[in-house]
C-alpha cells in the first residue's frame, strides 16, 4: 500500500500587486456595508422572499421580442446589445448600472489583470458560447442568424460542446504531470478552430468543466450541514476531512483547472487514485468504497446554463417553493393517460421533489476598531440557483465563477485557489515556481464589478414565445380544439400533453386578459383535471413573484406571473451503478447507428449518450442534495437558444460534428421500442433530452433489431470500456419496469417518460413543437 502523499510546503516570498479591475463606483466600503445589510443576521437575509400581500395586483412579465432576443454584436458587448437581453422598459439608468457587469462578463482578461493562475476560462462568457457553433435552424440563435461579424454569444447561450469529454486524457498527462483541456482557446477568448475533435484518441472539445473529489456516502456530513447526505472531500488543500481528521489533500479540487492563462502554468490534473490517501485500502467489489476510509473517487461534469430570467427565479416566494415539495411522494394527480406509478413502485405519482436546504456561511469581518473590512460567504435557506439548487442568491455564483473559473479574487472571496500537486512519471511534484509567484496578495476585482454583473443577470429577461403559441394564447379561446394538422393544433396538443391549462396560461401571459375578479383557475396554469403526461409535475409553467430584492430593475421583477417552467426543486434522476461508482466517467463510446429521419437514413459513427445522470461530486456548498438529484431546469428560451441540453451539456448538436460524430441514443414510441436516435436536428436534441429523463425502456417485440444501433444501448460486441456492467448489462441499463433495479434506479419522471413512450410519433412531435415555442 502506498503511503499518503505528504503535502508540499510552498512559501512564497513575493506576491503580485496590481490595479483592481472595475470602476469602484459604488466604492468597496459602500458595497461591503450593503452586503452586510443584505445578509442580515441569520438565514436568508433579504433573500427570503415573502408571499405577495392579499390583493396585490399581478401582471404578465415583460418579455424581449423573440426576433431580438439573443441577437448581439461581437464581444465585448456594448450598451446597445442590452436591447436583445433585458426588459424592454428598462430605463437608461438601469441599463447603465448593468454595463460594467456586462462588459466584464464578455471581455477576455489577461494575467496582467489578475486572471489565474488557476483558471479555466479568460472570461465569464467562455462558459456561454454555444451559439457560435449552433446549427442553422428556424428560430434558433446562431452565427447564421446573427449580425455580421458576430456569433451572438452572450449570457443566454449555454456551455458549448462538440464531442464527449475523454477524461482518460483530460485527467492526467504523464509527460507534464498535469491534465489536458478539452479544447483550447485563442488569446481573445474564441475557441481554437484548429482543435482536434477526436474524443477517442484525445480529450474531445467542450466548455463544460470537470468536478471531482472523494465521497463517503455513509459518514455524517459536517455539523454545519445537518441535512447533508454523506461527506464530500473536495481535495482542495483547505477543507478538513472530517472522516480522517486531516486537512484535505492539495489536489486542486473541487474544480479541475485545465486552461491556465500563463505559459509558466501547467493544466491541472485529477490526482491518480494511487496517490490519494483516502483510497489506499481495498475497494469493495459492489460499492467501490475503500475498506479503510469508506471513500470512493467521484468525477462529474457541469455546463454553464443560459442565464435567462434569473431575477424572476430569485423573486419566487420561498413559501411557494416549499409548498410544492413532496419529498415522500404522497401526492397523486389526474390524467387521462395510463397510470403506471403503482406498478413502478411509487407511493404517489413518482415525483418526489424536495428543497435543497443550504447552510449559511456568511461572515462579517471587522478591524480592531470594529470597522467593516469585508463580508465573505453567503446566506442560507431554500436553494433555487445552481444545477443542484445549492445557492440561495445569485451573487454566490458570480463570486464562485470569478474565483473558480477565472481565478480572480475580491473582498467577498479574497483567497486564491490552492495549487495542486502534479503527477509526472518521475513522481509527485509542485507547480513551476514562476507560476506559483503569480499569486496575488490583494483583491483583484472591485466589488462594483460583481454587483453590476448581478444587475445584468437579474435583469436578463425571457424571450417572447414563438409566433404560433402567441397567436394561440391571444385567440378567443386557446383551449378550443384545433386540428393537429395545423401549426396551432400541434402546439395546442403539445401544451395539453405537457399538462397546461391553456386558458389559465393565456390569462397570466397576455396583458389585460385576466378578469378583474380572477379566473378561479390553477395559479400555476396546470390542468389539474387532466395533467396527461404530467410534465408540469416538475416543470411548473407559471410562478408568481413577490417583492424582488433587486436595487436595480425591481419593478420588472416584482409581482409578475413568470413562465419559469420549473418548480426549483431537486428531483431524482436515473442512474446506473456501474457508471456512478466508476472512478472515471465512462470513456466515449462510438456506436454505429442509422438515422431514422424521414429524409436521412444514413449510418453514423456516433457517440452514445450515457443514460446515467448521477455523480457524487459537488460544487460550492453541497447542502442536502444527493448525487442523483438535480434541480428542475427552467425552460425559458429553450426554443430560442437550443441545445446542448442537460446539466453537463451531454446532448450536444454542433456544426463542428453534426455530420461526422454526432451524439446518439435510442428512443421509444407507440410503434417502436429503442429505435436509434441520431442527434442531427433541434427536434432530435429535444427528443433525446426527454428520453434521458429516465433509463431506456426494456426491449420487446417492437424493437427493430434489424436496424443498426437499435435496442437497449449496451456495449456493442467487441467494444472495450473502463466501466463493467456485469453479466447482464441490459438488466441494469434497461431494467424491466417491475424489477427491483427499475424501482430503485429509475427517475422521478419514470411515469411521465413511460407515458411519453406510449404516445404516437405524431403526439410526441406535437410536444416537441410546443417546447420549441418557449
Amino acid at each position: 500500500m502506498r503511503k499518503a502523499l505528504v503535502m508540499f510546503a510552498l512559501l512564497l516570498s513575493v506576491g503580485i500587486l496590481m490595479a483592481e479591475l472595475g470602476t469602484n463606483n459604488p466604492t468597496d466600503p459602500q458595497l461591503v456595508a450593503q452586503r452586510a445589510q443584505e445578509g442580515g443576521t441569520a438565514g436568508s437575509g433579504i433573500f427570503d422572499i415573502a408571499v405577495p400581500p392579499p390583493g396585490t395586483p399581478m401582471r404578465p412579465v415583460q418579455r424581449v421580442p423573440r426576433e431580438k432576443f439573443g441577437i448581439v454584436g461581437p464581444f465585448p458587448l456594448t450598451l446597445q446589445d442590452l436591447d436583445g437581453l433585458t426588459y424592454p422598459d428598462a430605463t437608461p439608468s438601469e441599463r447603465q448600472a448593468m454595463l460594467e457587469g456586462m462588459q466584464f462578463f464578455t471581455t477576455a482578461h489577461t494575467a496582467a489583470e489578475g486572471l489565474g493562475p488557476m483558471n479555466n476560462q479568460p472570461f465569464c462568457l467562455g462558459c456561454h458560447m454555444s451559439s457560435a457553433e449552433a446549427i442553422s435552424a428556424p428560430g434558433i440563435v446562431s452565427s447564421s442568424t446573427c449580425v455580421p461579424g458576430s456569433t451572438c454569444v452572450s449570457l443566454v447561450s449555454r456551455a458549448a460542446r462538440a464531442t464527449p469529454t475523454n477524461l482518460q486524457f483530460t485527467s492526467l498527462d504523464p509527460a507534464t504531470g498535469g491534465g489536458q483541456p478539452a479544447g483550447t482557446l485563442l488569446p481573445d477568448g474564441h475557441p481554437n478552430p484548429n482543435d482536434n475533435l477526436d474524443a477517442v484518441n484525445g480529450p474531445g472539445r467542450t466548455a463544460a468543466f470537470t468536478t471531482f473529489g472523494d465521497f463517503n456516502p455513509n459518514h455524517a456530513d459536517v455539523p454545519t450541514n445537518p441535512t447533508g447526505i454523506g461527506f464530500f472531500d473536495p481535495l482542495d488543500g483547505a477543507a478538513t476531512n472530517i472522516v480522517t481528521g486531516l486537512k484535505s489533500q492539495p489536489f486542486g479540487g473541487f474544480v479541475q483547472h485545465t486552461r491556465p492563462v500563463g505559459p509558466d502554468c501547467i493544466p491541472k490534473p485529477i490526482a491518480p487514485v494511487a496517490f490519494d490517501a483516502n483510497l489506499q485500502g481495498t475497494p469493495d467489489r459492489v460499492t467501490g468504497l475503500d475498506s479503510v476510509t469508506g471513500f470512493r473517487r467521484t468525477v462529474g461534469e457541469r455546463a454553464g446554463p443560459p442565464y435567462i430570467g434569473r431575477g424572476l427565479m430569485e423573486a419566487v416566494p420561498t413559501a411557494d417553493i416549499l409548498t410544492t415539495a413532496d419529498p415522500n411522494d404522497t401526492q397523486g394527480h389526474n390524467s387521462s393517460l395510463r397510470n403506471f406509478a403503482q406498478s413502478m413502485g411509487c407511493t404517489g405519482d413518482c415525483i418526489a421533489g424536495k428543497t435543497n436546504m443550504v447552510p449559511r456561511n456568511l461572515t462579517v469581518h471587522t478591524d480592531a476598531n470594529g470597522n467593516l473590512t469585508s463580508v465573505t460567504g453567503f446566506v442560507g435557506g431554500v436553494g433555487r440557483f445552481g444545477l443542484r439548487a445549492n445557492g440561495v442568491e445569485i451573487l454566490q455564483f458570480i463570486i464562485g465563477g470569478l474565483q473558480g473559473e477565472l481565478g480572480l479574487t475580491s473582498l467577498i472571496n479574497p483567497a486564491e485557489i490552492n495549487f495542486p500537486t502534479l503527477f509526472p512519471i518521475s513522481g509527485p511534484t509542485a507547480e513551476p515556481l514562476l507560476c506559483l509567484s503569480a499569486v496575488s496578495t490583494s483583491a483583484e476585482v472591485h466589488l462594483s464589478t460583481p454587483f453590476s454583473e448581478r444587475h445584468f443577470i437579474r435583469n436578463t429577461a425571457p424571450p417572447e414565445f414563438g409566433e404560433t403559441l402567441v397567436s394561440l394564447l391571444k385567440s378567443g379561446n386557446p383551449a378550443s380544439h384545433r386540428s393537429i394538422q395545423g401549426k396551432k393544433g400541434k402546439v395546442q396538443r403539445g401544451a395539453e400533453l405537457f399538462g397546461i391549462d391553456l386558458v389559465a396560461f393565456a390569462n397570466r401571459m397576455v396583458p389585460n386578459r385576466m378578469p378583474d375578479s380572477g379566473d378561479g383557475r390553477d395559479p400555476n396554469a396546470i390542468n389539474q383535471a387532466d395533467r396527461k403526461l404530467n410534465c408540469v409535475g416538475c416543470h411548473t409553467p407559471v410562478q408568481r413573484t413577490g417583492q424582488s430584492p433587486a436595487e436595480v430593475g425591481a419593478e420588472h421583477l416584482s409581482f409578475v406571473w413568470a413562465p419559469i417552467f420549473s418548480d426549483l426543486l431537486l428531483h431524482k434522476m436515473p442512474f446506473i451503478d456501474a457508471e456512478r461508482l466508476s472512478q472515471r466517467p465512462r470513456d466515449p463510446l462510438v456506436v454505429a447507428r442509422q438515422s431514422m429521419s424521414s429524409d436521412d437514413d444514413r449510418m453514423f459513427n456516433s457517440f452514445d449518450l450515457s443514460r446515467s445522470l448521477a455523480d457524487d461530486s459537488f460544487s460550492n456548498q453541497k447542502a442536502s442534495a444527493d448525487g442523483r438529484e438535480f434541480r428542475t431546469a427552467p425552460l425559458m428560451g429553450l426554443g430560442r437558444m437550443g441545445p446542448p441540453f442537460l446539466h453537463d451539456a451531454r446532448v450536444y448538436l454542433s456544426t463542428l460534428t453534426v455530420d461526422s460524430t454526432p451524439a446518439s441514443t435510442v428512443t421509444t414510441n407507440s410503434r417502436v421500442t429503442n429505435a436509434p436516435l441520431v442527434v442531427r436536428t433541434v427536434d432530435d436534441a429535444i427528443r433525446a433530452a426527454i428520453e434521458l429523463h429516465d433509463l431506456p425502456a426494456p426491449d420487446n417485440q417492437k424493437t427493430p433489431n434489424d436496424v443498426a444501433g437499435a435496442g437497449c444501448p449496451v456495449l456493442p460486441l467487441g467494444a472495450n470500456s473502463n466501466v463493467s456492467y456485469g453479466s447482464s448489462p441490459a438488466d441494469v441499463i434497461c431494467p424491466p419496469y417491475r424489477s427491483a433495479t427499475s424501482i430503485s434506479h429509475r427517475s422521478d419522471s419514470r411515469e411521465v417518460i413511460r407515458r411519453f413512450r406510449q404516445l404516437s410519433p405524431e403526439d410526441q412531435q406535437a410536444l416537441i413543437e410546443f417546447l420549441k415555442q418557449l
